[in-house]
């Protein structure tokens, strides 16, 4: 192998990084989430849901940044399989750039229709705060996607531990920070 080869076969740095910041995020915002009820009720718990508005107005921002960065900066690898599990690997990350922009999307619509307040400085215009039917649909989808989301990370996880573990073919090397492929 010429010298320099070895980095041919790994993501580029800055990608590494926004994978890594993006599931740091999205872990944090999914136990935000979860944990959010046992803030107790009042301006603690609307601290708590402003910060979890702003994380995912955050996470919404590095997406897009993510996305245009590998789709015209990024360092492009060989396929990572071919057939069905190419097919596969395209799938899952395909789906999990949308799952997250429409939970973004979702997560913006519910703050606006709630009449959000952030952090008690500055609220979210809402064209019917009193519709709660509205509030409660939106806050029941931006649930199921979270759960998408979850069972998506916990799929894409699992192939590259089967890739790293079974297939023994390096792959998780390309995206671990510090690693050689």
């Amino acid at each position: 192998m010429a010298p320099g080869d070895h980095d041919k076969r790994r993501y580029d740095p800055l990608t590494i990084v926004l994978h890594w910041v993006t599931a740091l995020l999205t872990l944090v915002l999914w136990a935000g989430a979860k944990s959010l009820d046992l803030v107790p009720a009042g301006a603690l718990r609307a601290d708590a849901r402003s910060l979890h508005i702003v994380l995912g107005i955050a996470l919404g921002a590095l997406g897009g940044g993510r996305f245009v960065w590998r789709l015209s900066f990024g360092r492009p690898l060989p396929e990572t399989g071919a057939g069905l599990m190419g097919l596969a690997s395209k799938a899952a990350h395909a789906g999990l750039y949308a799952l997250l922009a429409v939970m973004v999307g979702v997560g913006m619509l519910l703050a606006w229709t709630g009449g959000d307040s952030f952090f008690g400085q500055f609220a979210a215009p809402s064209p019917d705060a009193n519709d709660r039917d509205l509030a409660r649909g939106l806050q029941q989808l931006h649930g199921l996607i979270g759960w998408l989301i979850v069972a998506l990370v916990g799929v894409h996880s699992g192939a590259a531990l089967v890739h790293q573990y079974v297939l023994r073919d390096g792959l998780l090397n390309r995206m671990w920070p510090g690693r050689r492929a």
